[in-house]
C-alpha cells in the first residue's frame, strides 16, 4: 500500500470541503495573464475558486512570473518568481453581465534573482496581505475578468491580471440555480 505523500494529502484537504459542502456545488477554474507592475515581470495565473453562494467565492491562485533581465544597482540580474495566493472575492452585481468585486487574501512569494557578473543566486521568500478589486463579465459558463491587486508585506507590489474562467457545476437538477452567477 502506498503512503500518502504531501501533494495527495493537500489535494484531499482542499477538495474535502467542496465535496461535502451544502452550498452551490460550483467551482470555477481560470487562466490569465498577470503583470507585476512593481518588478516589471510578466506571468501566467492559474486558479480555482469555490462558490459558497452567488456572491461569496474563495480560491487558490498560482502565479508563475517568467525570467526577465533587469539592471539592479548597476548590475545585470535575471529575476523570476512564484506566487501562491489564497483570496476571497465578494461579487457585486452591476447588471445582468457585469459584476464588480473587492478582494482580500494572503500570498506567499518566492523570488529568484541571478546576479550574472558574480554567477550568484539569491532567493527571497515572504508572506503578504492582498487587497484589490476586479470586474467579471458573465457570458454563460465563460467569464472574462480583469483585476488589480496590491500586496503589503516585505515588498509592496502591484499586479494587473486579465483572463477567462470556466464554471463547473454538479448535483441534481433541483440543486442547480438557473440564474447562477459565474466567477473566476
Amino acid at each position: 500500500m502506498k503512503k500518502p505523500n504531501a501533494k495527495r494529502l493537500l489535494t484531499a484537504c482542499l477538495l474535502l470541503p467542496v465535496l461535502f459542502a451544502g452550498a452551490q456545488h460550483k467551482v470555477s477554474i481560470d487562466l490569465a495573464a498577470i503583470r507585476n507592475t512593481t518588478a516589471q515581470l510578466n506571468g501566467l495565473n492559474v486558479s480555482a475558486f469555490y462558490h459558497f453562494n452567488e456572491r461569496l467565492v474563495a480560491g487558490i491562485e498560482m502565479n508563475r512570473f517568467f525570467s526577465s533581465n533587469h539592471i539592479k544597482n548597476e548590475e545585470a540580474v535575471k529575476l523570476s518568481a512564484w506566487d501562491f495566493d489564497l483570496n476571497v472575492h465578494y461579487l457585486l452585481p452591476l447588471g445582468k453581465i457585469v459584476r464588480l468585486y473587492p478582494l482580500t487574501g494572503i500570498s506567499h512569494t518566492s523570488e529568484k534573482e541571478i546576479i550574472r557578473r558574480m554567477d550568484e543566486t539569491e532567493y527571497k521568500r515572504f508572506w503578504s496581505f492582498n487587497g484589490g478589486a476586479g470586474a467579471v463579465f458573465q457570458l454563460g459558463r465563460w467569464a472574462p475578468h480583469i483585476e488589480y491587486m496590491f500586496t503589503w508585506g516585505k515588498l509592496h507590489q502591484q499586479f494587473l491580471l486579465a483572463g477567462i474562467s470556466y464554471e463547473l457545476e454538479w448535483g441534481n437538477g433541483k440543486e442547480k440555480n438557473k440564474h447562477a452567477f459565474v466567477y473566476n
